[in-house]
């Protein structure tokens, strides 16, 4: 019998700073808390979600080590307290790690290794290093749909269209049934009327499916957070910012499995492919 493979989605942005790393371990924690076996993957080689789980530098082994042949694929996979949530790093230490993975490595064994981790999981979330780099489009490449983070900020919308054309690029290139799942307003100050404003423009301007219904506020949180080395929804001050992951989590798999209806990548997929 053939093993099933999880949906594989990145978690992406043009800019640092915007809740990528929160969006992908909060959203992670939600998949898990509505009984969906979740492996998250720190595609960042600054690893920065290793270090907002809470895992820090107690090992290093990780894709890279796999990919070396000095561990097997199982030995990369750190199960968290909670057996339906577990995570894997990339492995690197060293500058030259990145340059075995993005040169050496090949996108064919990198989307092989993946594929292997993902079954027997519901969902696989990459947090990719933002911006362009080569490691962040082969970890792309591997994904069936990307979710992006966005804050309502001018430098950020106005990198946006850049890119939005880099993604479709990477399905002309080298994954043709890579999906866009949506933007998430991520970050935003309730308080800052020139936000909101961005907000309602981009909606009116864009096509009702582009962004997600859920909006992640700003909120000191998330600082409090890091520092522990937790999701926010493990401290009980912040059950509202919970409640909105959690929300974002259901409307995510709500998309994802419109997306996998939709089939074949001959379909140009809403909205903005």
């Amino acid at each position: 019998m053939e093993n099933v493979v999880g949906r594989i989605i990145g978690v992406t942005s043009h800019l640092g700073g915007v809740g990528k790393t929160a969006t992908t371990l909060n959203i992670g924690m939600c998949l898990a808390a509505m009984d969906h076996s979740v492996l998250l993957l720190d595609g960042d080689p600054a690893a920065g979600l290793s270090l907002a789980a809470g895992l820090g530098r107690r090992s290093h082994r990780g894709l890279y080590q796999f990919l070396k042949g000095s561990v097997s694929l199982e030995d990369t996979v750190h199960t968290s307290r909670k057996n339906s949530l577990a995570l894997v790093r990339t492995g690197i230490t060293e500058p030259t790690h990145i340059f075995a993975l993005e040169r050496r490595t090949g996108w064919e064994k990198l989307w092989q290794a993946i594929r292997e981790l993902a079954e027997g999981y519901d969902y696989l979330l990459i947090d990719t290093a933002c911006g362009h780099s080569t490691l962040t489009t082969l970890l792309l490449g591997c994904a069936d749909a990307v979710i992006m983070p966005l804050p309502c900020r001018t430098l950020a919308v106005k990198s946006l269209p850049l890119f939005l054309r880099s993604l479709i690029r990477m399905r002309h290139t080298i994954q043709p049934d890579l999906r866009f799942a949506g933007a998430i307003f991520s970050m935003v100050d309730s308080l800052n009327p020139y936000e909101l404003e961005i907000m309602t423009e981009l909606r009116r301007v864009f096509p009702a499916p582009t962004f997600f219904s859920t909006v992640i506020p700003l909120n000191r949180a998330f600082e409090k957070a890091a520092a522990h080395g937790v999701p926010v929804g493990l401290f009980r001050e912040y059950d509202d910012l919970a409640r909105g992951y959690a929300d974002l989590a259901s409307e995510l798999v709500r998309r994802d499995r419109k997306l996998q209806k939709k089939g074949g990548s001959s379909e140009q997929p809403d909205p903005l492919f």
